[in-house]
């Protein structure tokens, strides 16, 4: 609800940029209000996390997956905070009322938030998610993909060799990559990694039934696959495939891809207490 309501105001200043042409508006919602919910939605999701993971014992296997998903979210929601607070000149941004504040250190900080965002948090979920498909063959419960999911597959590796070819054009015609890029280049790799295992996790989940556990992983697929399309838009938008001002719809996608993310341990804590439901008080942990 919160993030239909935030996108309605969104493509309400949208629609009122194209009547008048006047963007102002459109950078104001993304300065200010845009910029807290995606930080609200990355504390959120930080704090499911960490509730899934606390009902869980040391013992059991997924208590380790979701160690891993904790930390994810954490280094989500500390790239969230550079990126959208601590480098943009903004009232709430308490660096810019100091004197060490400047446009090279707002960059920096800004690059910092974007690897802790990307490519450090996609490869700590990666290693949740590996760690919870092979809990599921353990327990003789992991299935296949269907074509969709292979078709969906394929075109993001696509893309991915894609941008793979593009960069290496671009250095041997004498780009030199700052270390902030050159750490944000696996990030494209592990979504489509992670796209694969969210997939595998959902599919084997639905062949036991219907519940909320297979909506968790679903969520994980949603937001992935959300993050993956606005990474096709920023670089459609680059080289011209994408023209403006088309390419400003790619600037929504971020938060609904937030809200996955933050629905999907949101949906494994309702399992949780729905199965506290059936079993009774007794039982205060989960297989």
């Amino acid at each position: 609800m919160l993030v239909s309501a935030y996108l309605a105001v969104g493509l309400l200043a949208l629609a009122y940029w194209q009547f008048t042409g006047n963007i102002t508006w459109v950078e104001e919602y993304f300065r200010l209000p845009g910029a807290l919910a995606l930080v609200f939605l990355a504390a959120a999701q930080l704090l499911f996390c960490v509730r899934v993971r606390c009902e869980y014992s040391p013992a059991q296997p997924m208590r380790k997956a979701w160690n891993l998903i904790v930390i994810s979210a954490g280094c989500d929601f500390a790239g969230a905070l550079f990126v959208q607070i601590l480098s943009a000149q903004i009232a709430l941004n308490p660096l810019s009322h100091t004197a060490l504040w400047s446009a090279s250190e707002a960059t920096s900080l800004r690059a910092y938030g974007q690897v802790l965002g990307g490519s450090l948090r996609f490869a700590f979920l990666a290693a949740g998610l590996f760690l919870s498909l092979r809990a599921y063959r353990k327990s003789g419960f992991l299935a296949r993909l269907a074509v969709i999911d292979w078709v969906f597959l394929a075109a993001a590796g696509a893309f991915v060799l894609r941008e793979a070819s593009d960069v290496i054009f671009a250095m041997q015609h004498g780009k030199h990559p700052s270390t902030a890029e050159v750490l944000g280049w696996p990030t494209d790799p592990l979504l489509w990694l992670l796209l694969a295992e969210s997939l595998l996790l959902h599919r084997s989940v639905c062949q036991m039934g219907p519940g909320w556990v297979g909506r968790c992983w679903k969520a994980f697929s949603v937001g992935i696959a959300l993050i993956a399309l606005g990474d096709i838009a920023i670089w459609a938008t680059a080289y011209g495939y994408l023209p403006w001002p088309l390419s400003s719809l790619g600037w929504y996608i971020w938060l609904p891809a937030a809200a996955a993310f933050a629905m999907a341990p949101a949906y494994q804590l309702e399992a949780v207490w729905r199965a506290y439901a059936v079993r009774g008080p007794v039982h205060r942990t989960i297989s």
